[in-house]
């Protein structure tokens, strides 16, 4: 009997210290797992941390290429051809004026004919249609020189050549041109908001600084167009040449054809068919003439997003309590009544 009691007594324990073995294992385990995943999401995170930021839109802004975060850098120099685009809707009495009424347009279906409403409300502007042609001297005689349009809007042979003899001005008004076209493409693409998503909401175009021209020259070093051995060491009197597509580059820029302006009187030279500054290695000037061997292109800068925003807090106004209408005391009405009575006798 004894000897049955103590098995019992023996087994009891050994249980017992199996559950709790199973259960400080499993209480282990758990902790374990809990610090691993911990860590994988530390380690994810500094992973990120150094990758470009993904934006929501699908469709990059038309004619440029992936440059850094939320920068994309035109394909190639603004052509003529496109110059020439931003000319005619002057033409058609775009202005400057226009831009804040086309900020304030709706993002998604809009009519396609609403430039043109927009347009018939504007006399055109012949003073900014003036200042916006690039022009170059011409010569009449030995002493004589006019100041003329310049030769390459004058042709279509010139309409895939880059845009030469421009100016800042002229520059940032065709940036400023640029988004209020794009924008408006955008709307009237989009029926929808989840359709106008797949776009960029809210960007701008703008010059290209000198950091972000460098880090386009570092990334897409492969498609840029390198002096041709017959070329080198020749002088050179030849006017910009035409750019032409090709699949497979990325990005264009021939050694041989025009320098381009960047933001701030910068211009790249060492790219560029006159041999005044040399052709070989790129360096920068302070230039600010307009001249027929600098051109440009543009940048699109996405901005924070103007309709993903969360929405401000409700706060609630509280209603102001009505104050309280004093009650008359009966007592108090019969007091003026006795008053008003002893008031009448007095008189009498």
């Amino acid at each position: 009997m004894s000897g049955i009691v103590v098995v019992t007594i023996y087994s009891n324990i050994t249980f017992c210290y199996f559950i709790r073995t199973n259960c400080f294992i499993s209480i282990w385990t758990i902790i374990l797992k809990i610090r691993l995943f911990v860590i994988s999401i530390i380690v994810w995170m500094l992973i990120f941390a150094g990758l470009p930021i993904k934006l929501s839109f699908r469709h990059l802004p038309p004619g440029t290429v992936y440059l850094k975060d939320s920068l994309y850098i035109d394909k190639q120099p603004i052509r003529v051809v496109d110059y020439l685009e931003f000319l005619t809707h002057i033409r058609h009495s775009y202005t400057p004026r226009l831009h804040d009424s086309i900020a304030k347009l709706p993002l998604y279906n809009l009519s396609p004919d609403i430039a043109y409403h927009l347009y018939d409300s504007l006399p055109m502007d012949t003073v900014f249609y003036k200042k916006m042609l690039t022009r170059t001297w011409k010569v009449l005689s030995s002493d004589r020189k006019i100041y003329d349009v310049d030769f390459h809007l004058t042709s279509s042979r010139y309409y895939n050549y880059p845009v030469v003899n421009i100016n800042y001005y002229q520059i940032f008004e065709y940036c400023r041109w640029r988004t209020d076209m794009v924008k408006i493409n955008y709307a009237v693409k989009s029926k929808t908001l989840k359709q106008r998503k797949k776009y960029p909401i809210n960007f701008k175009y703008r010059q290209v600084k000198r950091k972000e021209w460098e880090l386009a020259m570092a990334e897409y070093f492969e498609d840029v167009g390198k002096l041709s051995d017959k070329v080198s060491g020749l002088k050179r009197y030849n006017a910009p040449e035409a750019y032409v597509t090709n699949k497979k580059k990325k990005f264009y820029y021939d050694s041989q054809n025009v320098a381009e302006y960047l933001d701030g009187d910068i211009v790249t030279t060492g790219f560029n068919w006159q041999d005044e500054y040399g052709i070989g290695d790129v360096r920068y000037i302070y230039y600010t003439k307009p001249v027929d061997w600098i051109g440009f292109r543009c940048i699109c800068q996405i901005l924070p997003d103007t309709i993903n925003k969360a929405a401000p807090p409700i706060v609630k106004v509280e209603k102001k309590a009505k104050p309280k209408k004093i009650k008359k005391s009966k007592q108090g009405k019969k007091k003026g009544i006795m008053l008003e009575k002893l008031r009448r006798k007095r008189k009498r």
